[in-house]
């Protein structure tokens, strides 16, 4: 048949419940036969729309019957048992007290060979926050000779007090002293001098000369500076000096006012104004009643500029000299400095011009050189302009270095020269003899330009080795009323070491060295040669033994080479001589009262 088609019935769930008994007979019924085909001649296709969706629909129960039932809640808070044990703090790891304990009084004796006592004692007041005060006495000598010179002892003795007073703001500083220097103008030998008359014998009192220094001081200054204040300092000095000729003695008078004022412009700027004024005044009085008096006022006005790693420093200095018999003068130098800390702390340029003038006085010839005449030849050095430049390196913190150049223009640069017109009186039965020995000394003046070379090396390994070198080398130019720069060394050099091993033995070694020196050597007459001297070569060695913190014991070797050294002509040195001797503090202030 063409239109016949088998249909599948599907029942749907929502059919009454007649027509699922029905179904139910006919199924029993046709159970016996194989096959039950529905024959539908139509062209009709029933088909259920949505069957695959209606399939997927879950049934929906309405429930009709709705049951509550109370429910209680009852919320109990836990307790927990909640113990805290603290750990203990440890104490912190701290190091030794960087206070030291400080001691009243100090000594160090010694004896040498060449009957050489040494003394040296001090007494300091201890911990104050309202001032301090102390003292010293410090004694040298050597009463030894040298062979085939004339008597060669020499004394050098100190007395010095200081007291200070701390006020809130300031501090009040006087300070005394006396300087008592003994020695012998031994530069010839009598055997020679006297060769001709056999019968004079040398008398140490003919030759011997004596100084006697009194330093009296007061100044008066901030404790420190601020950007909020004036930083003030005053100072006035007195110097005298006598020596074993009659009615010779000079008098040094001084006062020096400085005052400036910081003044913060921005955080990397800041900018110091201020000066310094000060006045000099010079008494000098020569045995046959010869006096001189001269006076020096000056005013040194600057201003600082401070910016990052630049520093510049720009003054004056404004003179006024005033000699005996003569009219006053002006002088005017410039004050000139200029810095850059190329890399901060460790690396730093330095650059500038400066000037000034400087009184030749007796004191600072005798504390370079005690074999003077009678009478000297005083003046004034007036440093016209010095210009200098040089470095300075920080390679760490244990080791630094530093080098320079320097040019200075001199007028009345002064020099030591053999004095030959200074006679040396011998008494013999009633009646005097003089000779010229050439054994003092006095001072001649020239214009003088020097140029200077300078090298320093400074090393320090822990608190144990500490090394230090130093070289220096110096050209001098003369106008042609001098014919060399007399006793005046070309070059100089040092090194000194110092080890320190187990906090208990400490050894030091020095060494100096000299060239170029000469000095004025008198031919046919009067005639001058300048003639070369020997190298100083000066080899020096020390050793400490620390028995404990109060106590400790010492040696020293000078000379160490044995060496004749002449600083200057027919003054030869003590050759090897030793000196030993003890050090002790005692007096110390309580432990625990700091």
């Amino acid at each position: 048949m063409k239109n016949n088609k088998i249909i599948p019935l599907i029942i749907k769930p929502k059919l009454s419940k007649q027509i699922v008994c029905i179904a139910v007979l006919v199924s029993v019924g046709l159970s016996a036969q194989s096959q039950y085909d529905v024959l539908v001649n139509s062209a009709f296709s029933p088909v259920i729309r949505d069957a695959q969706q209606k399939i997927n629909e879950k049934a929906r129960i309405v429930d009709t019957v709705k049951v509550t039932k109370p429910v209680a809640y009852n919320i109990v808070a836990p307790a927990y048992a909640a113990q805290f044990t603290p750990e203990p703090i440890k104490a912190p790891k701290a190091g030794k007290d960087r206070i030291s304990r400080l001691y009243r009084n100090f000594v160090k004796f010694g004896f040498g060979n060449y009957w050489t006592p040494y003394l040296d004692f001090e007494i300091n007041s201890l911990r104050s926050t309202k001032g301090s005060y102390g003292g010293r006495i410090f004694h040298n000598s050597s009463w030894g000779k040298i062979k085939t010179y004339a008597p060669s002892s020499y004394s050098k003795t100190n007395v010095d007090v200081f007291a200070q007073k701390f006020f809130k703001n300031y501090t009040l500083n006087a300070n005394m002293s006396y300087n008592h220097l003994m020695a012998h103008c031994y530069g010839f030998q009598p055997d020679t001098v006297f060769q001709q008359n056999p019968e004079y014998t040398l008398d140490a009192k003919a030759i011997r000369r004596q100084y006697h220094h009194v330093n009296v001081g007061v100044n008066f200054g901030n404790n420190a500076s601020g950007s909020h204040r004036l930083n003030q300092f005053y100072a006035l000095n007195y110097d005298l000096l006598t020596d074993n000729t009659p009615k010779t003695n000079e008098h040094q008078l001084g006062f020096l006012t400085a005052l400036d004022h910081d003044i913060q412009l921005r955080k990397a700027f800041s900018l110091n104004v201020g000066g310094k004024i000060g006045f000099n005044y010079f008494h000098n009085r020569w045995s046959g009643a010869m006096f001189s008096d001269n006076a020096m006022a000056n005013l040194n006005p600057h201003v600082l500029f401070k910016y990052e790693e630049y520093y510049i420093k720009i003054g004056f200095d404004a003179l006024l000299l005033f000699r005996q018999s003569q009219s006053a003068k002006f002088h005017f130098y410039p004050d000139i400095d200029v810095r850059l800390h190329i890399v901060p702390e460790i690396f730093t340029f330095y650059a500038g011009i400066k000037g000034g003038m400087k009184r030749n006085s007796y004191l600072s010839f005798v504390q370079e050189n005690p074999y003077l005449s009678d009478v000297l030849n005083l003046g004034f050095t007036d440093e016209k302009a010095k210009i200098f430049a040089g470095i300075q390196i920080g390679l760490s913190r244990s080791l630094s270095m530093g080098a320079g150049a320097s040019l200075g223009f001199y007028s009345g640069r002064p020099f030591f020269y053999n004095d030959t017109a200074q006679p040396l009186a011998l008494h013999l039965q009633d009646t005097f003899v003089f000779f010229h020995p050439n054994n003092t000394f006095n001072i001649t003046e020239d214009r003088t330009n020097q140029f200077n070379l300078h090298f320093d090396l400074r090393y320090q390994y822990k608190n144990s080795l500490w090394l230090t070198l130093n070289l220096e080398y110096n050209y001098y130019k003369l106008s042609v009323d001098l014919l060399s720069a007399w006793y005046k060394p070309v070059f100089i050099a040092s090194f000194d070491i110092k080890y320190l091993l187990l906090e208990k033995f400490s050894f030091g070694m020095d060494f100096y060295i000299h060239t170029g020196a000469k000095y004025p050597k008198y031919v046919q007459g009067n005639d001058i040669a300048p003639t070369l001297m020997k190298p100083v070569l000066d080899f020096d060695f020390s050793f400490e033994y620390l028995w404990s913190k109060r106590l400790s014991f010492f040696a020293d070797i000078n000379n160490f080479a044995c060496q004749r050294q002449y600083y200057y002509q027919d003054y030869p040195s003590q050759r090897l001589n030793c000196l030993v001797g003890v050090k002790y503090n005692f007096g110390g202030e309580p432990i625990g009262k700091r």
